[in-house]
């Protein structure tokens, strides 16, 4: 299952999701894994959320990471521990350097991992959701 934070930049998605991450820290029967492109929530994050910065995937001279990278690196650490239970994932678009309308083939790529794994993912989407595209709106709950 994916979950969406939306809104616009600077309306706190990156609060909101390290709040629901510690919240979630009291429930989970599993691990929790929180991937972003720094280390600045490190101690936002209570100790047993496992976060990870992503940004460190960079090649070379590369600005972004590449989205087959990202795909492959969740993968990796999915396959790495079959416990994690739900994955946090903060600015997805920052790091492919893409909008979100050009995502859509790493929404179905995030959707598939999820189902094959079990994995809940929970992802910050800096857009507001009247601009949504189409691909998107499925992920929007109530």
């Amino acid at each position: 299952m994916i979950q969406l934070i939306t809104g616009t930049k600077g309306t706190g998605k990156t609060k909101a999701i390290i709040d629901r991450a510690n919240d979630h820290v009291e429930t989970a029967k599993g691990d929790i894994i929180f991937l972003t492109d720094t280390d600045r929530y490190m101690y936002s994050l209570r100790y047993q959320i496992r976060t990870i910065n992503v940004s460190d995937l960079h090649r070379g001279t590369e600005t972004y990471v590449r989205e087959d990278m990202l795909v492959g690196f969740i993968y990796g650490v999915l396959a790495g521990n079959h416990d994690i239970e739900t994955a946090y994932l903060d600015g997805a678009h920052r790091l492919l350097g893409k909008h979100i309308s050009e995502m859509e083939h790493f929404f179905m790529d995030l959707e598939e991992i999820a189902e094959k794994t079990d994995t809940n993912f929970v992802v910050t989407v800096s857009e507001d959701e009247s601009a949504f595209p189409e691909f998107l709106k499925k992920y929007l709950t109530e």
